[in-house]
């Protein structure tokens, strides 16, 4: 619990610093993890997907769609979800490193949501969020959380998440989608969610 504390701490206070971490950790989940993106590209395709939607893994190539998905986003979303910066650069770094995976999910070809698992050589991944304003209530979010617990199981990865007590939206989906136990709250008031795959 500590530990993600001290991690969002550093990642917000010095981002240089940061940005050596996680090459680091990449390259460490590029050797304990090998099969983190096979893994995910099989739930991709075996979910039981809501109507006329689809997973994929996010590619290098879909950075700037992307993008322009979540700066379209609302401010009453993003408030709760500022995971990682929305430029496309970053976005394609991520695609290409060893520590994400990313997922996009479509409807009729538009991108309408998005979700991650950022993961930790160390055996932890913390899952994020985020679904189209006019695509909620659909179960989207409760499949995301699902597909990532799954994955999480068959690697042996300690799934987390952290979420605002007032984002009520994602502690539903979250509680949905997975068995979620909340197992302390962290000092900037969000509460850090332990997850796994509902039996």
């Amino acid at each position: 619990m500590m530990l993600t504390s001290v991690l969002i701490r550093l990642k917000h206070a010095c981002p240089a610093l940061w940005r050596v971490v996680e090459w680091g950790n990449s390259q460490l989940m590029a050797l304990r993890y090998s099969r983190l993106r096979d893994q995910a590209v099989v739930a991709c395709r075996t979910i039981a997907c809501p109507s006329q939607t689809e997973w994929s893994l996010v590619t290098p190539d879909d950075a700037p769609s992307l993008s322009a998905f979540l700066t379209s986003m609302p401010e009453r979303l993003t408030a709760w979800f500022a995971p990682h910066p929305f430029d496309p650069a970053t976005l394609r770094r991520m695609a290409c490193g060893n520590s994400f995976v990313m997922f996009k999910v479509t409807h009729g070809g538009r991108i309408v949501g998005y979700h991650f698992l950022r993961c930790f050589f160390t055996g932890k991944a913390f899952h994020g969020l985020i679904v189209a304003d006019d695509m909620a209530g659909r179960g989207i979010g409760t499949h995301m959380w699902a597909l990532a617990a799954d994955i999480c199981q068959r690697l042996g990865l300690d799934m987390q998440a952290t979420i605002h007590p007032d984002n009520i939206a994602s502690l539903t989906s979250c509680r949905h989608g997975c068995d979620a136990t909340i197992i302390s709250t962290l000092s900037n008031g969000y509460l850090q969610v332990k997850c796994r795959k509902k039996i």
